[in-house]
């Protein structure tokens, strides 16, 4: 479903499972005899001393996670988020330095692994090249940043994304579907002279993604390119639907005006 949107001056992504495809929960990948096994052989190459309790890190790290979760929603904020380097810190007992990072990005790549979306490249560098304004809210945590160097051999700025529109969770400790990221990026386009429906948000997940955004006042493009990542919540009728549904991220163009 690819209608002319007329007005666009700015295209907002979301990361994991928009631009980058995900192994998301596969058991073969996220189950946790092989979080574990990984954890402690990541310990011993950064030189990290394993504590001696408990004796499931990653099964407490995800306690630790639950912890923040709900001391954030007692504290009224109901889609919380936290940044991982100090639940790792905690967990290990270790300065919140730049081994510890290290490792955490070293345990990230190898449980949940990421690449480029087909197509990723080709589409910012045409937006950029374009001169449309680029930006991201994303569910994230500090090394989320890092992938795109990593993966599309480009910083952010290099992509042509502004830095004071990549909004990643970790940095504001709210997350998706909340609408506080949403209304956050609302605020920082109008500092720039640009309203909610001058603004495309594409993203995967209709009830993180597409509702939020849509209730914000943006327009959206439900992008169905990956079926790992690809969440449609069929069951939750009051959910806004998209302006356009993709399969292939180069058909965000034709949605486009020339500029």
């Amino acid at each position: 479903i690819l209608p002319k949107l007329p007005g666009i001056r700015c295209v907002i992504f979301d990361v994991y499972g928009t631009l980058l495809a995900s192994t998301g929960n596969e058991p073969d990948i996220n189950n946790p005899p092989h979080r574990e096994s990984t954890l402690r052989t990541l310990l011993r190459q950064h030189g990290i001393p394993a504590p001696s309790r408990p004796s499931s890190l990653t099964g407490h790290l995800d306690a630790l996670i639950v912890r923040e979760h709900e001391q954030a929603r007692e504290a009224g904020i109901p889609f919380p988020e936290v940044d991982i380097r100090d639940l790792w810190s905690e967990l290990l007992q270790h300065p919140r330095d730049k081994r510890l990072e290290e490792l955490a990005i070293a345990y990230e790549c190898m449980t949940n692994p990421v690449w480029p979306m087909p197509g990723a490249r080709e589409l910012l560098a045409a937006l950029h090249e374009r001169e449309f304004v680029l930006g991201i809210i994303s569910n994230a945590q500090f090394y989320t940043p890092l992938l795109f160097p990593a993966l599309l051999n480009s910083d952010l700025a290099s992509l042509g994304f502004t830095e004071t529109l990549c909004l990643f969770s970790y940095r504001f400790r709210n997350a998706k579907p909340g609408l506080a990221l949403y209304e956050t990026m609302k605020d920082c386009l109008s500092g720039r002279g640009i309203q909610p429906h001058e603004a495309l948000y594409v993203g995967n997940d209709a009830e993180k993604d597409i509702h939020p955004a849509s209730e914000t006042g943006f327009r959206t493009a439900l992008f169905a390119g990956d079926l790992r990542s690809l969440r449609l919540h069929q069951g939750k009728a009051s959910l806004q639907q998209p302006d356009a549904l993709l399969t292939e991220l180069d058909q965000i163009i034709a949605l486009l005006p020339e500029v």
